[in-house]
């Protein structure tokens, strides 16, 4: 008998725990993991404190015990695991050769606990440990494409997390650098091929090139080919297949990817030990590719199989684990499917009660169970069930939460940006047509203004006025603007991007690496921010009287954005279009549309939109194109909104508010026409009403917050930036006539050497008033880069502009082009444009432009503009009366002979 505690002793458990681990590899029974570990812990246990093998020792235990938590998805072994490696890396030197392993295998575990958690806190540690341990290896290490395979994982899982395009795009050049290092032969090929593979479908599903699916099932098929029956990666190999398959059939309609894929999976359960965590991911995709089937061929056996398969596969999801959300919801919607087919009331009550589930179970990330809640409205809607008004009220509710985890504006819109995330889009409108249907027309708004406009909305919440609460407790309000102010910071930081892609071929190297994890810091710090922030708000809802802090917005308060005159806000939605106006102190007023709404309006998007790109500015067949847009949206909302407006008694001349949703908010409703009245007289929508527009009513109502009443401050002097360069001539003339105009002892012009970024945010403060005079740049796919061109072509940026907190600004004139335009492929209900940039920034009255503007325009539109707002000289001018002053001066412009309808539509006013 070998005494305990003996270098023998540990050398015989070593043997013996060495021995179990080989034949688990070999049979993957979970009791040879379970005899492994009891084994290597008796090594450990008889390891005294201050060994020289005490290192690894607990890293050898700790290998087993992670490997058993990704077997069985347990917690505890994944928190045991993660302790044995950071006891073990504190006994290394920092030179120690098997520090970069341990490093990994941390990582892993950490990668792994996130996978059960949802943590994104685990997913940081598992790729600053990757990080880390790539940059210990040497160049030359045969095991250096191990490390890169698993960076490139954990960067993957982030892009699936947060919708980070560029940890896609790095994932991708490790897995494709990891691969040079595996050539055939190489034991690790069929996981390097794997984990390419996964990026590019990810990439596929985003951006829909079919050529990066094409690559992603000739790498897949490769690896199968590498994993003969008998080998225990197969099932993998054969599920991750079948997934790609599966998308293929979606882009090209041809079963035969079901079929095989149905084979292949076939084949996996049959390889898949019982228990392990692959079985039940085989078994739902084999079930929903049965339904694939069941649709198609209409056989009843597979429709019986298919929820066999998804019952026992959701039995095997351990408890508390994020999976159960998507796995609920998918099961939910092929009941709903089959439902449909063969009407069942079994099978749909079932399917409501699965999707309710998945919304509400509190493990699952925000995003999981957005798509849960989205399948249940669709579900609950074509069924006319009670419960799509709580689905609705769910889904909007989560996806305010879903966006918001991202650290900064930037991520929050490249989340929404992604073609994942497209059938969410729509959520609000969706919503709010239903609630129509119903006759529900409060909370419809209610339900708009929850569901648009998120990313300004999030940070206008960091805005809330605080001066009732200042009165009640002073303390508490310092705090919440304090850790607000600091959340701020946080969600409008920009840095150069983290990843400069490697698609052209380089090599992925140390610099890239070792690189600051901007992301990741950005995270915890908004992470720990708004935990802070959370606990101040609950205390301040505890109050009396703040029950409603920083809830959703009821109707009776919106509905004072009617307050100065009625908001029209035109709902646009596939089921159904709607046009709602708002009055204060009165009930909303419902405007039916035509069935073809919808359709129409999409389509007038599409031509106006694709003519332009086509055509230079005062090209004929624009004008042409653009007039005809004009009569069709008069049909569509002018006439209608006019006639009721006047049945409702508002005056002509009177304000009124445009809120459209969607691609409306491209269009020029307000030139809507012309539209048919008594008077013999060719007139359009802002002709008969003064037309402004809004993004929201909150929006709204913030612009008329403040001090401010509508009259002058008391200091209207104006900043006039002017930038003139050889393509804007009529700058100088333009910035010199406004100066002559308002008289120079109220003006502070900037222009030349002095027009610069800085220059122009440390003025604007001082400023009540500002008028924009150079070129405005449309960043296409990145709304917050967006910006006015200064000197040395400095940009002043969409994002900048936003930062700025400016509580007595009062009107914005931004002779620019693209000002108020929303680029084609963002996304129109976000709104994000300099104008709505300028109004954030504290701007009551803002005036934009909806293209491109000619030079000319500048002078003579401001020379009819400012004359009309000083008429009763400066210091009665008021930002209230903008919208008028400019709709006069369009209509001046209007009657020069020759003038295209693209030069005065172009303005528009936003704000009160």
């Amino acid at each position: 008998m070998v005494p305990p505690a003996t270098d023998d002793y540990r050398r015989i458990a070593r043997t013996l725990a060495d021995a179990w681990t080989t034949r688990y590899e070999q049979t993957d029974e979970p009791e040879d993991l379970t005899e492994a570990i009891s084994h290597y812990r008796a090594v450990l246990t008889s390891c005294p404190l201050d060994h020289p093998s005490r290192s690894s020792c607990l890293r050898n235990l700790a290998d087993v015990v992670a490997l058993r938590s990704q077997r069985s998805g347990d917690l505890n072994d994944a928190e045991d695991a993660a302790t044995l490696y950071r006891e073990s890396l504190d006994l290394l030197d920092k030179e120690d050769s098997h520090r970069m392993w341990v490093l990994m295998n941390l990582a892993n575990t950490y990668h792994i606990r996130f996978k059960q958690t949802d943590d994104s806190e685990d997913l940081d540690k598992a790729i600053s440990g990757h990080r880390e341990a790539l940059l210990l290896c040497p160049p030359n290490d045969e095991r250096r494409d191990y490390l890169m395979i698993n960076l490139g994982f954990s960067l993957t899982s982030r892009f699936r997390h947060f919708g980070r395009t560029e940890c896609l795009e790095e994932a991708i050049s490790l897995h494709r650098a990891a691969l040079r290092l595996c050539p055939r032969g190489h034991p690790r090929r069929q996981e390097s091929l794997g984990g390419l593979a996964d990026a590019m479908h990810l990439r596929y599903l985003r951006t829909h090139r079919i050529e990066d699916l094409e690559e992603t099932i000739d790498l897949e098929r490769e690896a199968l080919t590498l994993t003969p029956p008998e080998h225990p990666m197969r099932p993998k190999m054969l599920y991750n297949l079948s997934v790609r398959l599966r998308t293929q059939y979606n882009w090209t309609n041809d079963m035969g990817y079901i079929e095989e894929a149905i084979e292949h999976l076939y084949e996996a359960s049959k390889l898949v030990k019982s228990g392990h965590p692959l079985s039940r991911l085989i078994l739902h995709l084999l079930a929903g590719n049965l339904v694939y089937r069941f649709r198609h061929r209409g056989a009843d056996e597979d429709i019986a199989d298919a929820i066999k398969h998804y019952r026992t596969s959701i039995s095997l999801i351990p408890e508390g684990h994020p999976e159960v959300s998507s796995m609920l919801s998918n099961f939910a919607c092929d009941l709903g499917i089959i439902f449909s087919r063969t009407g069942d009331a079994e099978h749909f009550e079932e399917s409501i009660a699965l999707s309710r589930s998945a919304v509400e179970y509190p493990f699952s990330s925000a995003r999981d169970r957005l798509r849960a809640a989205q399948g249940w409205t669709v579900t609950a809607r074509f069924t006319r069930h009670s419960s799509a008004l709580t689905a609705y009220r769910k889904a909007l509710s989560l996806l305010q939460h879903a966006i918001d985890l991202g650290p900064t504006v930037q991520t929050r819109h490249e989340y929404i940006s992604g073609r994942d995330i497209d059938p969410f889009l729509s959520l609000p409108m969706d919503a709010a047509s239903y609630a129509i249907e119903s006759r529900a027309y409060e909370e419809a708004i209610e339900m708009l203004e929850q569901g648009r406009a998120l990313l300004w909305s999030g940070m206008r919440s960091l805005r809330t006025p605080l001066d009732h609460l200042h009165e009640v407790d002073n303390s508490l309000a310092d705090e919440f603007t304090e850790i607000s102010q600091a959340l701020e910071t946080i969600i409008t930081t920009t840095h150069v991007r983290d990843f400069v892609g490697t698609l052209a071929g380089t090599d992925y190297d140390d610099v890239t690496i070792g690189r600051t994890d901007m992301f990741a810091r950005d995270l915890t710090e908004k992470r720990r921010l708004s935990e802070e922030l959370d606990k101040v708000v609950l205390r301040i809802q505890a109050l009396p009287g703040f029950e409603n802090f920083r809830r959703p917005i009821p109707f009776r308060h919106l509905q004072t954005a009617a307050i100065g005159g009625p908001v029209v806000i035109i709902n646009l939605s596939e089921y159904c279009s709607d046009i709602l106006i708002v009055r204060s102190n009165h009930p909303v007023v419902h405007i039916p549309t035509p069935t073809n709404f919808f359709d129409r309006v999409t389509n007038l998007a599409h031509q106006l939109s694709e003519t332009r790109k086509s055509y230079r500015l005062e090209s004929k067949k624009y004008d042409r194109v653009l007039r005809q847009t004009l009569e069709e949206l008069s049909e569509l909302v002018g006439q209608p909104v006019a006639n009721r407006l006047m049945e409702l008694g508002i005056p002509e001349q009177s304000r009124i508010w445009l809120c459209p949703t969607s691609v409306l908010a491209s269009l020029p409703i307000h030139a809507a026409g012309p539209i048919s009245s008594h008077i013999n007289v060719k007139r359009y929508l802002c002709d008969i009403y003064v037309c402004s527009y809004t993004p929201s009513l909150s929006a709204l109502i913030a612009s008329r917050s403040g001090n401010l009443s509508g009259s002058s401050s008391g200091q209207s002097s104006l900043l006039i930036v002017g930038q003139p360069d050889e393509t804007l001539p009529g700058v100088d003339s333009e910035t010199r006539s406004i100066e002559s105009l308002v008289g120079s002892g109220s003006v502070t012009r900037i222009a030349g050497e002095a027009a610069t970024p800085e220059n122009v945010i440390a003025r604007l403060p001082m400023h009540p008033w500002v008028h924009f005079a150079c070129h405005g740049v449309l960043q296409p796919g990145r709304p917050f880069d967006s910006s006015f061109l200064l000197q040395h072509n400095t940009r002043l940026t969409l994002l900048r502009i936003a930062k700025s907190h400016l509580p007595t600004a009062e009107l914005a004139f931004l002779a620019a082009c693209h000002t108020a335009e929303l680029a084609e492929d963002g996304t129109p209900d976000e709104v994000l444009h300099l104008t709505a940039a300028m109004q954030f920034s504290g701007f009551r009255s803002v005036i934009g432009t909806m293209w491109a503007m000619a030079d000319k325009d500048g002078k003579d539109l401001s020379e009819h503009f400012y004359r009309k707002m000083f008429a009763a000289g400066v210091q009665s001018a008021s930002y209230e009366q903008s919208a008028r002053a400019l709709r006069h001066a369009t209509q001046k412009l209007r009657t020069e002979k020759g003038i295209s309808f693209e030069r005065w539509v172009n303005f528009v006013h936003y704000g009160a």
